[in-house]
C-alpha cells in the first residue's frame, strides 16, 4: 500500500509540474526563426490530422522556440478521409510555410511509420537527425539537457530508453539499412531495427535527458482506415504479422539467436526475410 501511495504521489507531482510548464508556455511569444546554423543535427517529427490540435501545435511551438537555428523536418502523414485531409493539409501547410527553418512533406493517403522515418532522413540536411514522436512535451531546459547528454556524438542513440525519441546518423543507415517499409502500418519497426543493430554488432546506447515527457497517446483512428486491427491497443496488427514472419523469437538463449534489449529476449532472422535496400540516396551523401 505504501509503494502504491508513493507511485500515486510521484505521478501527481509530475502531472502538476507539467501543468505548470504548459501554462508558462502559453505566455511565451513565438520567436522569429533564424537561418539554419545548427551544424550538429536536424530534427524530424511525424504527425497526422488527429494529433494536430492536441499534440502537434503545442510541440511545434516549443520546438521553434528552443531550436530556432535548427532544421525542423515535418512528415505529414495521409488520412483515409480525403475531405478531412484536404483541409488539414491546407491548415498545416499555411502554418509551416511561415518558418524559414521548417522543411515539410505530406501524403494524401496513410503511409507506414518506417517510410516516414526514412523520408525524414532523406530530407535532412545534416548527417545526424533526431526523430521525435509528436505526442511528447518538452520544457525550456530540454535542448541544453539533450546536447549535454552525449547523445549527439553517437551514431544511433535513444533518449530516455524509448524509440519515441532517438538519434540516427546516416552512417548507421549505411551499416544497418533503412527502416523496413514492409511494415506497412505502425509498430514493430523499432524492434526490427534494434534487432538488426545487434546482428551488426552495434550496441545502441540510452541517454537520460531532462525536460521531456512521453505521453504515449493511444491512437483510436489510424491514418490507413477505420476499424484497423491493433496489437496492444497502439500497433497495427499487420506489422506484427510481418515481424513474426521475419524473426524467430525465444525467451531463452539458443544457437544462432542473439539477445536484444527491446524484446527482452533472443532473436534470429528467418532465411529469405532480409531487409531490402529501399533507397539509394544515402549512398550519394
Amino acid at each position: 500500500m505504501i509503494a502504491k501511495g508513493l507511485r500515486i504521489t510521484k505521478k501527481y507531482i509530475d502531472d502538476l509540474k507539467w501543468l505548470m510548464i504548459d501554462i508558462l508556455w502559453r505566455f511565451k511569444s513565438q520567436p522569429k526563426t533564424q537561418e539554419v546554423s545548427n551544424q550538429q543535427f536536424s530534427i524530424g517529427v511525424v504527425t497526422y490530422v488527429n494529433r494536430y490540435e492536441i499534440h502537434f501545435l503545442p510541440l511545434i511551438k516549443r520546438l521553434l522556440a528552443i531550436f530556432p537555428d535548427t532544421q525542423l523536418i515535418i512528415a505529414i502523414n495521409g488520412y483515409y478521409d480525403s475531405e478531412v485531409q484536404k483541409k488539414y493539409i491546407a491548415d498545416i501547410t499555411n502554418l509551416l510555410s511561415s518558418y524559414d527553418n521548417v522543411t515539410f512533406f505530406s501524403y494524401d493517403k496513410g503511409q507506414s511509420l518506417s517510410k516516414l522515418w526514412n523520408q525524414i532522413v532523406i530530407h535532412s540536411k545534416k548527417k545526424k537527425t533526431f526523430i521525435f514522436n509528436d505526442d511528447i512535451k518538452i520544457s525550456s531546459c530540454f535542448r541544453n539537457s539533450l546536447e549535454q547528454s552525449g547523445i549527439v556524438e553517437e551514431g544511433c542513440g535513444l533518449v530516455n530508453s524509448s524509440w519515441s525519441h532517438f538519434l540516427i546518423n546516416r552512417d548507421i543507415i549505411k551499416l544497418n539499412g533503412w527502416f523496413d517499409e514492409r511494415f506497412s502500418g505502425v509498430g514493430y519497426e523499432d524492434q526490427d531495427y534494434e534487432i538488426r543493430l545487434v546482428n551488426n554488432d552495434f550496441l545502441i546506447k540510452d541517454f537520460k535527458v531532462r525536460g521531456l515527457k512521453n505521453i504515449v497517446f493511444k491512437t483510436k483512428d489510424f491514418s490507413y482506415g477505420s476499424n484497423i486491427d491493433t496489437d496492444y491497443e497502439k500497433y497495427s496488427s499487420v506489422n506484427g504479422k510481418v515481424f513474426f514472419k521475419k524473426w524467430l523469437i525465444s525467451p531463452t538463449e539458443k544457437g544462432g539467436f542473439k539477445y536484444v534489449r527491446i524484446i527482452q529476449g533472443y532473436a534470429k532472422q528467418v532465411e529469405g526475410m532480409e531487409t531490402p535496400n529501399f533507397y539509394k540516396e544515402i549512398e550519394k551523401r
